[in-house]
């Protein structure tokens, strides 16, 4: 059994929970800013058999007792610091669904840094986990590019249909938008999956690499009038003699699926045929990190070194 406490009840949150419960692990603190949530029991909220009373904020929480937090809200590196530094202050383990958490050496170096330093002197360790980044685009590709010798090309493509997916997924797709309200969201950072260039960098550490020449876009699906139906994304980037390339493409009309392709010595072909369902399974990962992170190497890590097996009791 681990003692966490969860910091962001939103609905992967929650369902985080739920899975905690579950597996036998104690909740001991429950955090998020809503104030429609603040001072209700997680059984008012979820109906699940816990007391505990939604706090307001991290720095207020009561943590004494607590072994691991799981901080399930928001995605960037700088919006998360100050949140996920309070924790490792107090001696807690991190594992975070937070996307750019996953390698945040690229998109908030200093932070990172900090924070690396912040966990090594607590003795703690720091992690980004996830479907994607986290899984399905760095970590099955990482394992089974190091059964190929010399790869020269790694190839992922990931389509999603948002149809059957939170309206949160669609809106973040553009889905209904006009041409012309989708590249103005778009520039203003709030259309886009964030993770895609994480994830390039984390098969590219598996290579013991620095991915290099680096490009990346993100383009509006259209339909037969003006009007959106999801968006297609890339990363592209070099590692050392190994082209990678991810493709994400996320729309009401897409097929679900994930293929991952490696051109070496010998090549590997490995097509999941109707996907590998984002929210279930960033569930799962979480749990199962949470339940490893105590064995993992203390400072921050990326998923590539946490322990594949070994539940904590």
């Amino acid at each position: 059994m681990v003692r966490v406490v969860l910091c962001g009840m939103g609905a992967i949150g929650t369902e985080i929970l739920r899975h905690l419960v579950e597996r036998g692990h104690e909740v001991v603190a429950v955090v998020d800013p809503d104030q429609a949530k603040a001072g209700r029991t997680v059984a008012e909220i979820a109906g699940l058999p816990l007391g505990v009373r939604v706090q307001q904020s991290v720095q207020g929480a009561q943590l004494a007792g607590a072994e691991v937090a799981v901080y399930s809200a928001r995605s960037r590196v700088e919006d998360v610091a100050a949140d996920i530094g309070a924790l490792l202050s107090a001696g807690l383990d991190v594992v975070t669904t937070s996307e750019e958490m996953a390698y945040p050496s690229h998109a908030g170096a200093d932070e990172a840094g900090r924070l690396d330093a912040l966990a090594r002197e607590k003795g703690v360790t720091l992690v980004g986990v996830g479907v994607n980044p986290g899984f399905i685009m760095d970590w099955v590709p990482s394992v089974l590019a190091s059964a190929t010798k010399n790869p020269t090309r790694i190839h992922v493509v990931r389509s999603v249909d948002v149809s059957r997916r939170r309206q949160q997924l669609q809106l973040k797709t553009g889905v209904g938008l006009t041409r012309s309200k989708f590249e103005k969201e778009l520039g203003d950072g709030r259309l886009g999956h964030i993770g895609l260039v994480e994830s390039a960098h984390l098969v590219a550490l598996s290579l013991g690499e620095e991915l290099k020449d680096v490009t990346q876009g993100v383009f509006p699906v259209m339909g037969s009038e003006d009007y959106v139906m999801g968006v297609r994304q890339f990363a592209e980037g070099r590692a050392g003699r190994c082209q990678i390339r991810l493709d994400l493409e996320m729309t009401t009309t897409s097929a679900d699926f994930d293929v991952i392709e490696i051109s070496g010595d010998p090549s590997v072909k490995v097509r999941f045929e109707k996907g590998v369902f984002g929210d279930s399974a960033t569930v799962a990962v979480t749990v199962h990190a949470v339940e490893r992170v105590a064995r993992a190497p203390t400072g921050l890590i990326t998923i590539l070194d946490l322990p594949l097996s070994g539940r904590r009791d």
